[in-house]
């Protein structure tokens, strides 16, 4: 990761910009795609300002902060840009697990000659209306639902569409 250090109204010296360079290497772990990090400090009259960017493959991260003591805005500044990178890599974390596909737990027989490598879950056939399918449906996490329509006692299947809405399977006679 490059690492740029510029000043405005004050002059830092070598070990300072090193100290900082090493703090800046200890944010790489938590997010290794940053390319480059851009740190300015300011002094304006009895105010000192740290500015600090990191810019990666795919985020921009910033944070800006003001004290009467350059130390002080420089620590600030740090902690609000480390919780930014937690923060984007939790999400991006828990991301990738929300969107894998929700299942229910299968039970699996072993592969026979009839069935070899099928999954079979078995549910209770209740006899139902279709409202009360849909309101089933909802309280689950299910991607169907089985049951016996109680107008024409036929087996029904109740499926969630890819769109968001439901779909109904009926048998035709």
């Amino acid at each position: 990761m490059q690492a740029i250090i510029s000043t405005r109204g004050l002059s830092i010296s070598t070990t300072y910009k090193d100290a900082l360079t090493h703090r800046l290497a200890k944010l790489e772990p938590l997010f290794p795609r940053l390319v480059e990090a851009k740190i300015v400090l300011s002094k304006e009259k009895h105010r000192r300002t740290a500015a600090l960017t990191l810019v990666a493959k795919q985020h921009t991260f910033r944070s800006e902060e003001t004290a009467a003591d350059l130390e002080a805005a420089v620590d600030m500044a740090f902690d609000a840009l480390g919780r930014q990178v937690r923060e984007t890599k939790d999400r991006l974390k828990n991301r990738k697990a929300r969107n894998a596909p929700r299942r229910a737990p299968l039970t699996r027989p072993g592969p026979t000659s009839a069935n070899p490598d099928v999954a079979v879950r078995r549910v209770p056939l209740k006899p139902m209306s279709l409202a009360d399918a849909v309101e089933q449906l909802g309280r689950t996490r299910d991607e169907f639902l089985v049951f016996a329509n109680a107008l024409t006692d036929s087996v029904n299947v109740l499926y969630r569409r890819n769109d968001g809405g439901l779909g109904l399977i009926e048998p035709v006679a």
